[in-house]
């Protein structure tokens, strides 16, 4: 199955009826062939996808030993060219969701800096979601930088508690927030596998709400969360105001709505292996 939080969060949101463009690139072959179809049988509009010649789709290979513990092999050969499309039409109010390793890489950054600049003065609202494999780069502080800048444009982040490790070096949601979102973003929503739980931090206030063991253990279940956030900002009438100062039934209604999603997708999965990641 095609992988990646904002890949399938796209596929989530356009088979629930949202309109979905996403802006990337995929190689041509069969692999990229394989996340291409996904992407269209979902109805995600894919015209503004590079899909380059000279490399190769990124495959993540996850091994478990006799111990049960996970390794993560990342098999990549990229073009030195990329990113060649024609942005999509961003207006204000619009949802622009960024992140991953993509929002980090040289190679990407040049083009990747300029849409993101052209949506915060089209006034749309931008979702960072922070996070890569530490094999993609071992070293924080090469790429801090870019994170930083990248918590500036954002109107929300939402991350995952191993992201807040691999970061920041913290695993308590609240103190990472106080201590490292908060002058850049005033909303952070922690997506917390091992509490089972997904937390809203805006100023001195924090909602939690609980998610099912089962659900929290899906390969959907990220992707979901994820998906139910925008899903909420989508129907509110002024998402980036509510973003400014969310009161407390703000930030339950998205984490409801996050949590809901969560649990849809998950229930499309059908191999033992997709359910228990």
């Amino acid at each position: 199955m095609p992988g990646g939080r904002i890949v399938n969060a796209a596929a989530i949101l356009a088979r629930e009826g949202l309109p979905v463009k996403l802006v990337s690139e995929i190689a041509q072959g069969r692999v990229g062939d394989i996340i291409s179809d996904f992407l269209a049988e979902a109805g995600v509009d894919c015209s503004s996808v590079d899909r380059f010649t000279e490399g190769l789709s990124p495959i993540i290979i996850y091994t478990t030993d006799e111990n049960g513990i996970v390794d993560v092999t990342r098999y990549e050969q990229y073009p030195d060219q990329c990113f060649d499309v024609v942005w999509p039409r961003i207006d204000e109010n619009d949802i622009v969701v960024y992140g991953g390793f993509y929002a980090l890489d040289p190679r990407m950054r040049p083009r990747m800096s300029q849409l993101l600049s052209h949506a915060a003065e089209r006034k749309a609202v931008l979702v960072y979601l922070p996070g890569f494999l530490p094999q993609q780069e071992p070293r924080i502080t090469r790429i801090m930088p870019i994170i930083l800048e990248n918590l500036e444009y954002a109107s929300v982040v939402v991350v995952r508690n191993n992201d807040l490790e691999t970061i920041f070096g913290v695993c308590d949601g609240g103190r990472c927030y106080h201590d490292r979102i908060d002058f850049y973003c005033r909303s952070l929503i922690n997506v917390d596998t091992a509490a089972e739980e997904i937390s809203y931090y805006s100023g001195n206030d924090v909602t939690t709400v609980s998610i099912p063991a089962s659900i929290c253990r899906s390969m959907m279940w990220n992707a979901g969360a994820i998906a139910g956030v925008v899903n909420a900002l989508y129907r509110d009438e002024h998402p980036a105001e509510r973003l400014e100062a969310p009161d407390e039934d703000f930030r339950r209604a998205v984490l409801s709505e996050a949590a809901a999603t969560a649990n849809r997708a998950s229930q499309t999965l059908i191999a033992d292996w997709q359910k228990l990641h």
